[in-house]
């Protein structure tokens, strides 16, 4: 289903009065309930009680129990109350046991319900944050579960794999099995058959791929034996009681998913044409269950339970209702707020920040200028400079300062006098010339260069030299083949001695570690280095200063790398740091800019440029018809009347006076309201003014680098660049992910209980009006943004806005219709339509839904 149908069937669900009930109760002073029924489920993942009396299924990340008939749902686990998302249940042969996986408190793997009331029990723990266990599978006797483990390795750009693992459920052994002769080597969706001696499962090209073919191997291991044909692209295979036929789903001529059943005797290795059982919209590839007697497949589809003859026929539905009931805080949330004509602003910050080597002044690139600010005195600019203007270095003895500029892609260096103001442009190469660091002797300037095609590199010139264009007038260091970002959050570091540079080279294939590139010649790997550090710098006491977690660190370092444990230099939020040479530190911080000094001690700068945003002239527009959005029609010719910037009147056409304003004769033809982009990500200054020549008067960002974004932001208030008014959250935050940059921001509670009240708070520092969290998993840390974010009057929203502990954390909006189930490894569904639980959900919590029906 594309996204426009989407779109369109959850706007047709949301107005339509009989498909939503919602039901008010009292709540305690300070808290609300939300409570309402459904009767479809968008994730509708089951199995059937071996006795065929019950069924277990899950909906809202929660597992309920109907009868086989269906029903009324009770529910079986509490997400809220445990901090879960449950999913994926598998009843054991003997019943009231059942395995599903799920996170729950942060921990992910299999879990075990027992009956009688008890907690869930873990019984599979993942090997990383990027693994991830599901379709269990009971052996017949009950002893054994095996299940597909899809791993992405220890590191961020290691090879997926997906694995099928076995797990003896008493002793909590296991072991991966090991299979034989398979040309795609991604197993998943385990099945046993009836006697117990072998597993049935589907091989596919890559552990993210749609289905595959339906191989079957030994349940020690060994060689395995295909089931179906080479063509098929199955999910999910279920074996019938006597074994001789096999169910599954795979997609019919026109890509839809759909119910198949095949002849199969186990034993002979032989394959047969499988039959069509369904001709449905949206067959739920999860899971297909045949009934005791192995007359009747159950299988789920249109996001509601059905059960269909094996022999062919039509499926008839298997009815629940559900009750959900949440109850949450309520919350008081800031108005929305834009830079006022006429009051001055504060510039909360720059394309670029460094302190000078002295530290004794700032220098900084904002509102199209270079600015020179003297520690405790008035910021002055000393040179105009272009809109795409990024980067502040500054030459040892604190003469000029490097920075570059020019079309995206196409970056160049320049070098501004501070004395005189005099701007000289340094190079001129093919690509991108970013992070210009000058050498401590003073003699050469390096810079990352990024070419149109080609690998990233190191490049130096001198410090003299007049306009390189050529890269033969360069010398490299070599190609930098790993995952270096060549961003201001990770620059190019001198050593003190200015014999080599270091780089983060980034999270592959190993963790974090430096790479040493030598002017001498070779390089040198640093296994001792800073966890994910950013805005490094190395000091003459043999230290280097950085930041991690939205916190200032130093550690003693020399050519071999760290030496001993970082150590934290105070708590206060911490970003684009920056430092002199007596160890003097600079940092954006809540309030504005802060200096640290060796001896610990802060001062406070606040934000020392400020701006007022321009009061254009009155402008009366005659004749001009409106659509106001609301009423049906256009309305008759008009005058409207602007004055500060706002409209202040409308009338009749002729009716007021010009008293010297401007006038536009508009002729009868059409003004609307401004258009807003509710989900952007502004990277590139250039493209600002195009947003309004199509009508586009308010962005609100979704993510981006955070101080060029607000620095773009200001530029527009203050009149110096045209583009629309921007509305961020900045920042992205992930719990399910550990690293920085200066768009993202890793949260990690456990190691460091403060960090997302310092994560929140620099968000706040910047103008931030909400925040936004861009994960996956993790729903606990992800609530303890969002509470911090409403201690704050922040509004919160993110990739997953409907799992239940964030609607009763409070989430505000979800952007994407659907992105948090599209997930590469996970068992949920590909494509997946919108049904009556998540309408009914994001309804009845309030939460806005930004679809994304267009895509970059």
């Amino acid at each position: 289903m594309n996204w426009v149908r989407k779109f369109a069937a959850l706007a047709s669900i949301v107005v339509s009065s009989g498909c939503f009930r919602l039901f008010a109760q009292q709540s305690a002073p300070g808290s609300e309930v939300l409570s309402f029924r459904v009767h479809e489920a968008s994730r509708l993942s089951f199995d059937l009680s071996p006795d065929g009396k019950s069924i277990v299924f899950d909906l809202l990340g929660q597992l309920w129990l109907i009868p086989a008939n269906g029903g009324e749902a009770q529910a079986s686990t509490n997400a809220v109350r445990d901090t879960a998302e449950d999913l994926d249940p598998s009843f054991s042969p003997r019943g009231g046991r059942v395995v599903f996986r799920a996170e729950r408190n942060g921990r992910r793997g299999l879990w075990l319900l027992e009956p009688g009331g008890q907690a869930p029990k873990q019984i599979t723990q993942l090997p990383n944050q990027f693994a991830q266990d599901g379709g269990a599978s009971w052996s017949p006797d009950g002893k054994l579960v095996a299940f597909s483990r899809f791993t992405i390795g220890d590191s961020v750009g290691a090879r997926p794999r997906s694995t099928l693992v076995l797990l003896d459920i008493e002793t909590g052994a296991i072991r991966e099995l090991h299979i034989d002769g398979l040309p795609n080597p991604a197993a998943r969706d385990p099945a046993w058959t009836p006697d117990g001696q072998r597993i049935a499962f589907v091989a596919s090209n890559s552990a993210g791929s749609r289905g595959g073919r339906i191989w079957i191997v030994d349940r020690s291991g060994g060689k395995a034996a295909p089931v179906t044909d080479s063509t098929v692209r199955a999910f999910a295979p279920a074996f019938a009681p006597n074994g001789r036929f096999i169910a599954f789903f795979a997609p019919d001529s026109s890509g839809r998913t759909q119910l198949w059943i095949q002849d199969y005797t186990a034993g002979e290795d032989r394959t047969a044409a499988p039959r069509r059982l369904t001709n449905l919209e949206d067959v739920s590839p999860t899971r297909v269950r045949w009934t005791t007697d192995g007359n009747a497949l159950l299988f789920s589809a249109n996001g509601r339970l059905w059960r269909i003859p094996a022999a062919a026929g039509t499926a008839t539905e298997i009815p629940f209702t559900a009750r959900v009931s949440i109850t949450r805080p309520r919350h008081t949330l800031l108005a929305a707020r834009f830079p006022l004509p006429g009051e001055r602003q504060p510039a909360r910050a720059f394309m670029g920040l460094a302190l000078a080597p002295d530290g004794r002044r700032i220098g900084a690139i904002a509102l199209g200028k270079l600015w020179m600010i003297p520690v405790g005195g008035t910021a002055r600019s000393i040179a105009e400079v272009p809109p795409t203007a990024r980067y502040v270095a500054w030459s040892p003895d604190g003469g000029e300062v490097a920075w570059s500029a020019g079309d995206f892609g196409q970056e160049d260096l320049f070098a501004t006098t501070v004395a005189t103001g005099t701007t000289r442009k340094l190079t001129s190469l093919p690509g991108r010339e970013v992070l210009p660091a000058y050498s401590p002797d003073g003699r050469q300037l390096a810079f990352a260069h990024v070419p149109d095609s080609g690998e990233k590199s190191l490049r130096l010139i001198p410090t003299g030299a007049k306009l390189i264009g050529d890269l033969k007038q360069t010398r490299s260091l070599g190609a930098i083949d790993v995952s270096w970002t060549a961003s201001n959050a990770a620059p190019p570091v001198w050593s003190p001695d200015s014999r080599a540079l270091v780089i983060d080279a980034g999270w592959s294939p190993a963790p974090t570690r430096g790479l040493a590139l030598k002017l001498a010649g070779g390089r040198d790997t640093l296994t001792r280095f800073p966890d994910a550090p950013t805005f490094m710098q190395w000091m003459r006491d043999s230290s280097v200063i950085f930041v991690r977690h939205d916190r200032l660190w130093r550690a003693r370092f020399d050519a071999t790398g760290m030496i001993g444990q970082p150590r934290a230099m105070g708590d206060a939020p911490a970003i684009y740091a920056s430092a002199a040479r007596d160890g003097t530190v600079l940092f954006i911080s809540e309030g504005g800019l802060r200096l640290r000094s060796p001896d610990g001690s802060e001062r406070r700068l606040g934000w020392p440029i400020s701006y007022t945003p321009p009061v254009a002239a009155p402008l009366l527009i005659r004749n001009v018809r409106l659509i106001n959005g609301v009423d049906a029609r256009a309305s008759e010719p008009s005058d409207v009347l602007v004055q500060r910037s706002r409209i202040a009147r409308i009338a009749r056409a002729g009716s007021i006076a010009a008293n010297g304003t401007r006038v536009i004769d508009a002729r009868g033809k059409f003004a609307i309201p401004g258009l807003m982009d509710l989900h952007a990500h502004n990277y590139r200054p250039d493209l600002l003014p195009g947003f309004l020549y199509f009508g586009v008067t308010t962005l609100r960002d979704q993510g981006a680098d955070i101080a060029p974004l607000v620095a773009y932001n200001d530029a527009i208030a203050a009149g110096v660049q045209a583009g629309a008014r921007v509305m961020y959250g900045g920042f992205q935050f992930y719990s399910d992910w550990p690293f920085d940059e200066e768009q993202g921001r890793g949260i990690e509670p456990e190691a460091d209980p403060n960090h997302v009240r310092r994560g929140v708070a620099l968000a706040a520092a910047f103008g931030a009006q909400h925040i936004k969290t861009r994960t996956f998993r993790r729903w606990d840390i992800n609530a303890r943004m969002i509470r911090e974010a409403h201690r704050r009057g922040m509004r919160t929203t993110g990739h997953c806005a409907y799992p239940l502990p964030l609607v009763a954390a409070g989430m505000d909006a979800q952007e994407h219709i659907d992105l948090c189930n599209s997930r590469v490894g996970s068992y949920y569904l590909w494509d997946i339509y919108v049904y009556d639980d998540m309408v009914q959900l994001l309804r009845a919590a309030g939460i806005s839904v930004v679809p994304t029906i267009t895509y970059l």
